[in-house]
């Protein structure tokens, strides 16, 4: 089973005209975990192997990534309506970039609930994922994670609240990133979010998650 180490993460507030002057940091309300796995592990997606297999000169690490959002308690008010997880693969002189290949999903989605749905609940690697039974015939679908920037080194996913689906619980993303030889490979987070108050409206958060034990090192 992977071990993923979780982290509190506090949201910082982005000040803007008109923003509460009471509005302090969120705690408690969103942790980030990471592994990074050799590239041949089980469990990657198929294309995944094959993309090692079909490159034997080049140097591949998976990095596994885990969002837990948590619902709003009475002294953290808010609930969580959109968030995104940016990540900037480095080395240190910046000269050349490691690469995320592939990214894992670029869109996962859920159906639109409906009469005669259901909801499953699986732990896949010590990670919470909900599912939707629903019955034939019923197709539409909306995404609540998608990413971007495969083949590039700043990956991107979203995450967002859909009806029926709100953002909490834990969300795994995956890149598969080829490695610049011979020097440190890191990865920086950045995660921002916006949480919809009953009296506020929508709020702004941001948070870094560097520099270490929040910086991912990947190979060194």
């Amino acid at each position: 089973m992977t071990e993923i180490r979780s982290h509190e993460v506090e949201l910082l507030p982005e000040r803007t005209l008109g923003a509460p002057a009471d509005d302090e940091p969120l705690r408690g309300r969103l942790t980030f975990g990471w592994d990074v796995l050799p590239a041949d592990r089980e469990g990657a997606p198929a294309e995944w192997a094959s993309y090692v297999r079909a490159a034997p000169d080049r140097a591949f690490r998976q990095l596994l990534m885990v969002c837990s959002f948590r619902p709003e308690t009475p002294t953290s008010r808010g609930v969580f309506r959109h968030a995104s997880l940016g990540v900037a693969l480095a080395t240190p002189d910046g000269a050349a970039r490691p690469i995320a290949r592939l990214i894992d999903p670029g869109e996962r989605t859920r159906p639109a609930v409906g009469a005669g749905m259901g909801v499953n609940v699986a732990v896949n690697a010590g990670v919470l994922d909900v599912g939707v039974e629903r019955p034939a015939g019923s197709e539409r679908e909306n995404w609540i994670v998608r990413g971007h920037g495969a083949s590039q080194p700043d990956p991107q996913w979203e995450f967002r609240r859909v009806r029926g689906f709100p953002l909490v619980g834990d969300h795994r993303v995956a890149a598969l990133v080829e490695l610049v030889p011979g020097r440190p490979n890191t990865a920086e987070v950045l995660v921002a979010a916006e949480l919809e108050h009953r009296s506020w409206g929508i709020r702004r958060y941001r948070a870094r998650l560097a520099p270490t034990p929040h910086t991912v090192l990947l190979a060194g």
